[in-house]
């Protein structure tokens, strides 16, 4: 089989079918600016040097499977409720709160004064959850900046999708209302409310929901999305038990993922965390539906056992093996992956990289990938 342009290589995974070579995509963020020369700050807050960094690694390395487009600081600008908005939460951004070449931090209240208190509850059943909306962190001129980064945003994209044929790894986001109410209560508090409340959870859950369905599709229009993240994390079984799984999260993540399928978008189902005891329950996600992203908690062998013949599998080498490691580690944890997951397709290698990982280190593994990964 000749080489496949990136696009026809993802979609072959992604469609669960065997395409030349397993694909090779790192999530690298601030690993990016690092390696260009910039700062943690320069990538956050400009797309256009955001795009800058990320090229530069594209090229120094060979070239990727998937493009990061330049719209990291719109993660924590959305003026709707998301776990990383400024606008809700608590968020301390380089440039802004903490120095340059520092990573954004979330100030979380976990148990004494929530952002989110019990009787909360039912001022947002009456009166919604505009309430929570506030300039603490971002002012007014950041909305006028969240729109100007649409045409941006389109700019990239094109370069990318249609000049280069390489797809772009997101475009648009949609929240987590699981996890949006577990740091506005502050986690501690959240899991006792899971006990204490569940009826009151669970109507808010699903207000949430909706609300957080409406603005996916929204933005996927307004920016000619193609692929949306739908993340979690807190909802994984380092955090509830399965039971608490099936009855406060799998169902608002089933019907969000197949509302936004619906609409003609794809999904990375970015999660974190330990899912391995709840694989199963995975199945219930549309499938074909884009790609789903496991960390190193996650057991990814198991994942393609179990949802091998449903979703493309994203992942997962450990991120301090690129801080700690040797070169003869990363190969052999990216063989490991690739004989225990590769067979008829659906595997994109990948690891979450951060500022100052070392460039052989990833080198390694995108190349181990393109040549050991072959079909």
């Amino acid at each position: 089989m000749s080489d496949m342009t990136a696009i026809e290589r993802i979609e072959k995974h992604i469609n669960l079918q065997q395409p030349d070579r397993v694909a090779v995509a790192p999530m690298g963020g601030y690993y990016y600016a690092t390696l260009a020369g910039m700062s943690v700050a320069d990538v956050l807050t400009d797309p256009w040097k955001c795009d800058e960094a990320f090229e530069y690694a594209y090229n120094k390395h060979g070239g990727f499977d998937m493009a990061e487009g330049g719209f990291l600081l719109s993660l924590y600008l959305a003026p709707l409720p998301d776990p990383f908005s400024t606008f809700y939460l608590d968020w301390h951004l380089p440039g802004r709160e903490r120095p340059p070449d520092a990573i954004p931090n979330l100030n979380e209240r976990a148990r004494e004064q929530p952002l989110m208190t019990e009787a909360d509850y039912d001022l947002v059943l009456k009166e919604g959850f505009h309430r929570f909306f506030s300039f603490r962190r971002a002012g007014a001129g950041d909305l006028a900046r969240m729109a100007a980064m649409a045409p941006v945003a389109a700019q990239i994209a094109h370069k990318w999708r249609d000049e280069r044929q390489v797809p772009l790894m997101i475009d648009g986001g949609l929240g987590d209302p699981f996890g949006l109410l577990s740091e506005l209560r502050g986690n501690t508090n959240f899991l006792l409310d899971l006990r204490r409340r569940p009826g009151k959870v669970l109507e808010v859950l699903d207000i949430l929901c909706d609300g957080m369905i409406a603005a996916g599709i929204n933005q996927a229009k307004m920016l000619s999305a193609r692929t949306l993240v739908l993340g979690s994390a807190r909802a994984s079984a380092d955090f509830v038990s399965p039971k608490m799984f099936e009855q406060f999260c799998l169902p608002f993540l089933v019907r969000m993922a197949h509302a936004m399928v619906e609409a003609g978008c794809r999904l990375q189902y970015h999660f974190d965390t330990n899912w391995t005891p709840l694989l199963e329950y995975l199945k219930e996600l549309p499938p074909k539906s884009g790609y789903l992203h496991l960390d190193e908690r996650s057991d990814i062998i198991a994942a393609k056992r179990v949802l091998g013949d449903h979703l493309c599998l994203f992942g997962n080498l450990k991120p301090s093996l690129f801080v700690l490691g040797t070169e003869a580690e990363v190969e052999r944890e990216v063989k490991t992956i690739i004989d225990g997951c590769a067979a008829g397709g659906g595997l994109i290698i990948s690891a979450e990289l951060d500022a100052g990982f070392r460039f052989e280190l990833v080198d390694k593994m995108v190349q181990v990938t393109k040549t050991y990964g072959r079909y």
